[in-house]
């Protein structure tokens, strides 16, 4: 080649490595940009130079790792973000159930001092009210905080679909200029930047094509992107629980449920938080609501207000018929048609802060999961009942012939009938507590109405010489001996005999002038053998003689007519605040445990965003020194190139000179 030619070559590899210098210099600031370089090859028998094709500079490995932890970084971040305004609020004296309780049960012990003071009984109403209006109030939060992660992945799933759409027609123009021959850096810095904006919504897995294209695929391999086209994100009701939304992917039509397979990025952060903290805490709310209203409206009825009549509810009934209902949802696709289908709650000490799937494995058999531990309830591990009023903790009723079903577990009783028979493959949500925060109402208005005293009025014999001291607690205020408002039928009376050992007779006094043994049935009840503190059950209460009566003692039980000033319900109702009323502690101690743990749970969480942004930048700043433009060595390359831009026009020029020299010597 002539020194002509080889001169032009150079001068042209020289400007078109100046053009990528200039490119990269005037993207040093655009975000994803990735620096190209020049490479110039030699063309053999000193034929001069030439670039033989521009190389974008990336690490595979990083871009890839980047995106992983961009995704892990924005669940971190967005799940302790709303962590945080839990704990703060659950912490709050102003919203603390803690701080309720304390004011209630404040006003009730100035009830137990004096009921008969009307002041003291109307201020244990208005807490009574100021408490459950507490528990309704921070509810009502926890609702905010379910509805906000609903709109805000109604927002994002549109985020999503926006991107995929964007990756797939990047990836068109990508595998247009690959079979052109057309180099395509620029796009593919482009898609890079849609995948890492994509990350920070949902985790990606990436596989490259032959074309130049990319196949996205989210979740467990569900596929979002795949070549031109792509498929959408959307967020859909809940199923059967409509209040909490799930996220499904459309693909030829069909649409699949892909909420559980959603891990990373935000919308698996606000999912992931939903499920370990956001529902966790309000059916631990609920609970605590539910376990108020029932021990108090238990103790509550078997008191006698103001006007001697037996006491209503003092809270909700957590056993209404609608609430019960309301416990139990089916999925939408099921078959069975049902008549009833109802959840009651049996046993408080039992009851469990969380939620239940029931699934009718066949039409015979059936797995009842727990949520909170994953355990699971299958009829082989219960006992079956032939009648279904026997059924109790860890037994069922069952006859799938005419589709009926009892079945009581973690003090609650399901009970399903249906039209016909169960059908397989049916699920049913059991949602015991979720909502006992939302449903406790004071039901008293009037201080008047509370029944602080107790309608069996106890008294001890003149002339006793014993130390025995006796006490009633009423265990059935339905019973018969109550059936008659202000009056306790039969009144009896509890008389030591003369004997060794100490024996004791429970005289029916209806007629004080003539006294018999009580018979309830079960022939007179006398000379019975005496224990100190052994429980002496009557028909509607029990009777408990503690210390060391003796032979001669007596003890009247009559109905407490006019006492207005006695305050023995007050006193119980009182001793709920300390009691184990729930497995695991007292009203406040179980609220503590749940403060304490949303805290504890909070506080790994911004740790962990702390890790992961610590992570996420160590991977930007690695992938950055290797992809990014480095404005030092672009100017040296720039003065490189241009120079020997210049030595190659000065090689043009020698070669005109020698060709002018070799002209005026012909």
């Amino acid at each position: 080649m002539s020194l002509l030619g080889i001169g032009l070559q150079s001068l042209r590899a020289s400007q078109g490595a100046l053009s990528v210098v200039g490119q990269n210099i005037a993207n040093v600031n655009t975000e994803g940009y990735s620096r190209q370089i020049a490479n110039l090859t030699t063309h053999a028998e000193q034929k001069g130079v030439q670039v033989s094709h521009v190389q974008r500079v990336t690490d595979d490995f990083l871009t890839r790792q980047q995106w992983a932890d961009t995704a892990n970084y924005n669940r971190t971040d967005i799940y302790a973000t709303m962590a945080s305004q839990l704990d703060n609020l659950l912490g709050d004296a102003s919203t603390s159930i803690s701080t309720g309780v304390d004011n209630f049960f404040n006003a009730m012990q100035n009830a137990v001092d004096d009921p008969t003071s009307i002041p003291n009984r109307e201020l244990l109403v208005a807490e009574a009210d100021a408490l459950a209006k507490r528990f309704n109030s921070l509810d009502d939060y926890l609702a905010r905080q379910n509805s906000e992660v609903n709109n805000r992945l109604e927002s994002m799933t549109e985020q999503v679909n926006s991107l995929s759409s964007n990756i797939a027609e990047v990836n068109d123009k990508i595998r247009i200029a690959v079979v052109a021959g057309r180099p395509a850096s620029e796009l593919q810095d482009q898609r890079d930047e849609l995948v890492k904006e994509l990350s920070e919504l949902v985790d990606v897995t990436v596989v490259d094509q032959n074309t130049g294209e990319q196949t996205v695929f989210i979740g467990n391999g569900q596929p979002l992107v795949v070549g031109q086209s792509a498929n959408t994100l959307q967020a859909a009701l809940g199923d059967p629980d409509e209040s909490q939304f799930g996220v499904s992917i459309m693909q030829a039509g069909r649409e699949i449920d892909i909420t559980n397979e959603l891990s990373s990025g935000q919308i698996g952060g606000m999912l992931s938080y939903r499920d370990e903290v956001l529902n966790p805490a309000r059916d631990e709310l609920g609970r605590i609501a539910m376990a108020i209203s029932e021990s108090m409206n238990e103790l509550h009825q078997t008191g006698i207000d103001l006007n001697g009549e037996f006491g209503s509810l003092m809270f909700t009934d957590i056993n209404s018929g609608q609430l019960m209902a309301d416990r139990i949802s089916a999925k939408e696709q099921n078959l069975s048609n049902l008549d009833t289908a109802r959840v009651e709650i049996t046993d408080l000490s039992k009851l469990q802060a969380t939620e239940y799937e029931l699934i009718f494995n066949t039409r015979t058999s059936l797995t009842l999961e727990r949520a909170s531990d994953g355990k699971t309830y299958t009829l082989d591990s219960l006992t079956q009942v032939t009648n279904k009023d026997d059924v109790t903790d860890g037994t069922y009723f069952a006859d799938f012939t005419t589709g009926e079903l009892v079945l009581e577990v973690d003090g609650m009783k399901m009970t399903l009938d249906a039209q016909g028979t169960f059908v397989e493959g049916d699920r049913f949500l059991i949602q015991p507590v979720r909502n006992g925060a939302a449903e406790i109402e004071n039901q008293i208005k009037d201080g008047k109405l509370l029944a602080l005293g107790s309608p069996i009025r106890v008294s001890s014999g003149e002339d006793n010489a014993g130390t025995g001291e006796a006490s009633v607690s009423i265990t059935d205020i339905h019973a018969p001996g109550f059936s008659t408002q202000g009056e306790l039928k039969p009144p009896v009376e509890i008389v030591f005999n003369n004997s060794t050992p100490l024996t004791y007779t429970i005289m029916d006094m209806t007629d004080p002038a003539a006294p018999v043994p009580l018979d309830q049935g079960f022939g007179p009840r006398e000379n019975i053998a005496f224990t100190a503190g052994e429980a002496i059950e009557i028909d509607g209460y029990e009777i408990s003689i503690v210390n060391k009566p003796q032979a001669g003692d007596r003890f009247a039980f009559e109905y407490n007519t006019d006492g207005i000033s006695d305050n023995r319900i007050a006193l119980a109702l009182s001793n709920l605040q300390q009691a184990d009323v729930l497995a695991g502690g007292s009203y406040q101690e179980i609220y503590g445990a749940m403060v304490e743990k949303v805290g504890s749970t909070t506080a790994v969480a911004k740790i962990n965003t702390e890790a992961q942004k610590a992570v996420l930048d160590s991977t930007n700043n690695t992938k950055a020194s290797i992809v990014g433009v480095n404005m030092d060595e672009e100017a040296a390359k720039l003065v490189q190139f241009q120079q020997a831009y210049q030595a190659s026009a000065q090689i043009i020029r020698a070669s005109q000179t020698l060709f002018d020299s070799l002209l005026s010597s012909i």
